[in-house]
């Protein structure tokens, strides 16, 4: 990460407040019917959902970009334009529009972004909010949109005290609500109300700028306290209390609450939807099931085909299917409502604190034992340069994945081995036109002639680890990680044990959106980060019988090579959660655990954030936003 910033160290206070550290309880075996499609970066954490045309299901990756599932489920994924910052973005919330219009929001705490999709193209339009003035979102994140009237939408800014509305070509008015708003929707009685994240909900009269609120002080005991809210079919507002496993509706014309619990202890419940026919339907974050409230109040609960993966939001999409995004595992899933999965429903993640802290955790923090963090990193892209040659990598070449617990030393922090998986995982790479393509002068030729072809001229890399890796904190409080590894040269000629290496590098992502997701329903933190680590490189041994072609494979390849002339130039995504498996077993039985060290929560002490006056209402703001593409 940047020496210049804390980014590790604020990632890491935010997996202290949003992530469980005991064990988790496995569900049992059943039958499911729901249909899910698998992201090719799982850890990019799928959230947001809306239905597109053709067919087609549309979602957001908080660490990467947008994408589509296509009606032949075919996954595509698109960049979304840079920010004034030239930061990426954080793209979150999604909705249609009632003019079929795809919006979401960019919850970037350094310039707050709503976009409009194209779903032709995949390009997004930008609109950049205010984050100064009377009525704006400094360090506020935009995590809620919905649709108004006339293709307008509304939204609102976590810690902003400002709901907006906007049109297609930028025109925003901005309204005063005061308080923390977690999510909005427009009402059938014209006005927009909102999930209060201090507790309750509250009621905007868009013609005056009135606020009236309905508190929820039981809400308050519990983290988080509101999520999401939601229009039924007959105007009762819904919204959840994920922090106290509750889910209450307001009857808009007493302001009466009626509160439904589900059967699943701890669950978490988020993602509201409101069905044509009366029924509620939500997801259960903690627990990996999908839930459904209908007109006698009764709930009833669906299991998703693994646990772990923390359902996040909720969509109807072709042929009135529900959609539903699947971050915990990277998938995106439907199932026919008519229809929904069999069997008896999950468990929930036991929480930090039974019944006022319920804890949604991804799937690979079960790869990590209970009481530590477990830090994950893939590479998206990028290459491996060593003197002369240069190798691309492909989108997950690379993965390390381990805990960090023990902070004795913060600049050598041993990184531990995963109970599931290996702590580096990487694919063989092939090296293009093979051994005649490293020819000086005529190798760009040759590798591309039928020469290149012959079994003897196949040339791959495979890497392992040379000695346990460890993290460290640099002195702006950046985690970074140290990695040794062996580079093996595998070719007929060259023999079995052709390895270059140790290969020594102090890898520090830097977070290209300058900050992690912390949704905070979805319990873990992630980011797109990017590294570029000089590397020294030593010459190469084992090559041919009796290390006889030692010397033309450092010709070759220009070895050895100082770290000047070496470098790995990556993009990838960085992934922080609590750890899962209990007891340093595979098995994920619900046993006792312990929560972090006594060092990690002294470290983890939350940061105070940055206060700012929140607005009163009713004051009100028009402005006209400049389109970005």
């Amino acid at each position: 990460m940047r020496r210049r910033t804390r980014a590790g160290a604020v990632a890491l206070t935010a997996v202290l407040g949003t992530t469980s550290f005991l064990a988790v309880t496995a569900g049992a075996a059943h039958a499911g019917t729901a249909t899910e499609y698998s992201l090719p970066i799982a850890d990019v954490a799928p959230t947001g959902l809306a239905g597109g045309p053709g067919g087609s299901v549309w979602f957001t990756e908080t660490s990467g970009g947008i994408g589509q599932i296509t009606a032949s489920g075919k996954v595509k994924e698109y960049q979304v334009p840079r920010n004034s910052r030239n930061l990426k973005g954080v793209p979150a919330a999604m909705a249609n529009g009632t003019d079929g219009s795809i919006w979401y929001t960019d919850t970037s705490t350094t310039a707050p972004r709503l976009g409009r999709v194209d779903p032709a193209t995949g390009a997004s339009t930008l609109f950049e909010l205010p984050t100064s003035g009377p009525l704006s979102f400094p360090f506020s994140m935009v995590n809620s949109i919905a649709p108004g009237a006339n293709g307008t939408m509304w939204f609102s800014g976590l810690d902003s005290g400002v709901l907006g509305k906007i049109d297609a070509s930028g025109n925003v008015t901005l309204y005063a609500a005061g308080g923390s708003p977690s999510a909005v929707t427009l009402g059938k009685d014209g006005a927009v109300w909102y999930a209060e994240q201090t507790g309750g909900a509250g009621r905007l009269d868009p013609a005056t700028g009135e606020v009236r609120r309905f508190p929820a002080p039981d809400a308050v005991a519990g983290s988080p306290i509101s999520a999401d809210i939601v229009t039924g079919a007959d105007g009762r507002i819904w919204f959840t209390k994920p922090g106290i496993n509750r889910i209450t509706s307001i009857d808009p014309a007493t302001g009466a609450m009626t509160d439904y619990t589900p059967s699943v202890a701890d669950s978490r419940p988020t993602g509201l939807l409101a069905g044509p026919d009366g029924r509620i339907w939500f997801a259960e974050s903690a627990a990996s099931n999908i839930g459904v409230i209908d007109a006698s109040g009764t709930i009833t609960e669906y299991p998703l085909p693994a646990t772990l993966s923390a359902p996040r939001a909720l969509a109807f999409g072709p042929g009135g299917k529900i959609w539903y995004s699947a971050p915990g595992r990277g998938r995106i899933g439907s199932f026919d409502p008519a229809s929904p999965p069999s069997g008896p429903y999950h468990a929930a993640t036991p929480p930090l604190t039974t019944g006022t802290f319920p804890q949604a955790a991804p799937a690979y923090s079960a790869r990590c034992t209970v009481g530590m963090i477990c830090q994950t990193q893939i590479v998206t892209g990028g290459e491996m340069r060593i003197g002369d040659f240069v190798q691309k990598l492909p989108r997950g070449a690379i993965r390390v994945t381990g805990g960090i617990n023990d902070l004795t030393d913060i600049e050598n922090i041993p990184l531990v081995k995963p109970v599931v998986g290996a702590q580096l995982e990487a694919k063989e790479l092939e090296v293009p036109g093979g051994l005649v393509g490293r020819l000086p002068l005529v190798g760009p030729i040759l590798g591309k002639s039928p020469a290149a072809m012959w079994a003897v001229n196949r040339l791959t890399v495979t890497q392992s680890l040379a000695a346990p890796p460890t993290a460290y904190f640099n002195s702006s409080g950046g985690l970074g990680a140290r990695l040794s590894l062996n580079l093996k040269l595998n070719n007929t000629l060259l023999g079995p044990s052709c390895v270059i290496g140790p290969v020594n590098a102090a890898l520090e992502p830097d977070p290209v959106s300058g900050a992690f997701a912390n949704d905070q329903v979805l319990g873990w933190t992630t980011a797109a980060v990017s590294i570029k680590a000089p590397v020294a490189v030593p010459a190469a041994k084992g090559c041919g019988p009796g290390g006889i072609l030692n010397g033309v494979v450092d010709q070759l390849m220009g070895l050895p090579s100082g770290s000047a002339k070496n470098s790995l130039t990556l993009d990838g995504v960085l992934s922080l959660a609590g750890g899962t498996n209990p007891s340093n077993v595979k098995s994920m039985q619900a046993k006792p655990g312990t929560t972090l060290s006594p060092a990690l929560q002294r470290l983890l002490a939350p940061a105070a954030k940055k206060k700012h006056a929140l607005p009163k209402a009713p004051k009100k703001v028009k402005l006209r936003l400049t389109a970005r593409h």
